[in-house]
């Protein structure tokens, strides 16, 4: 069946073709929690709410507005992810992680333990200046330079025009540029 028809069926209430797309989507949606929360709990919690709303608006998804359901269901789980991030900063719980903390492939030879101890501590200071950027920015930074989407995909993703999305990738960089050039001319 192709994924055209499963849609309709989800909107109908088809119990199955809901449960099919939330099999095609929900370690994408799973992967997008994770890298913003670094917690498995809260990853499943964040996918969980998605697909929930994801549910109940089924009914008012429209081919017309978006014809990618990849898009609309990511668009769903990045404001589950946002709304997570502020409840979390409003009781001031921990803090959030950087997507610059996934795992990566073993490289084919080991390296010195002198470029380790340089990656690592380039990796913690990137990580931490990442941390400093509000919500939106850092998702639209992320979005662009670790996922590689394009501006009008964001703009998609974060609901908000492409001039917006250029202006906070703007700042973002701003910033970033502010807090590690310091850093880089020690070393």
């Amino acid at each position: 069946m192709n994924n055209e028809m499963v849609i309709l069926l989800a909107k109908e209430g088809k119990e199955s073709a809901f449960r099919e797309l939330f099999e095609t989507h929900y370690k994408t949606i799973y992967w997008l929690a994770y890298r913003y929360t670094q917690s498995q709990q809260d990853a499943e919690d964040i996918m969980q709410d998605t697909f929930i709303k994801a549910f109940k608006k089924i009914k008012s998804f429209d081919f017309n507005v978006s014809a990618n359901f990849s898009a609309w269901i990511y668009q769903i789980g990045l404001r589950c992810a946002l709304d997570h991030l502020r409840r979390l900063k409003k009781r001031k719980i921990g803090q959030t992680e950087s997507l610059s903390d996934l795992h990566r492939e073993p490289e084919a030879r080991s390296p010195s333990p002198e470029k380790s101890v340089m990656a690592s501590q380039s990796l913690a200071q990137v990580k931490n200046t990442l941390d400093v950027l509000p919500p939106k920015q850092r998702m639209i930074f992320e979005l662009r330079h670790l996922q590689h989407l394009d501006i009008k995909e964001i703009a998609g993703y974060m609901q908000c025009s492409e001039s917006t999305v250029k202006t906070q990738l703007q700042r973002a960089v701003s910033k970033l540029r502010q807090q590690l050039e310091p850093l880089w001319r020690e070393q």
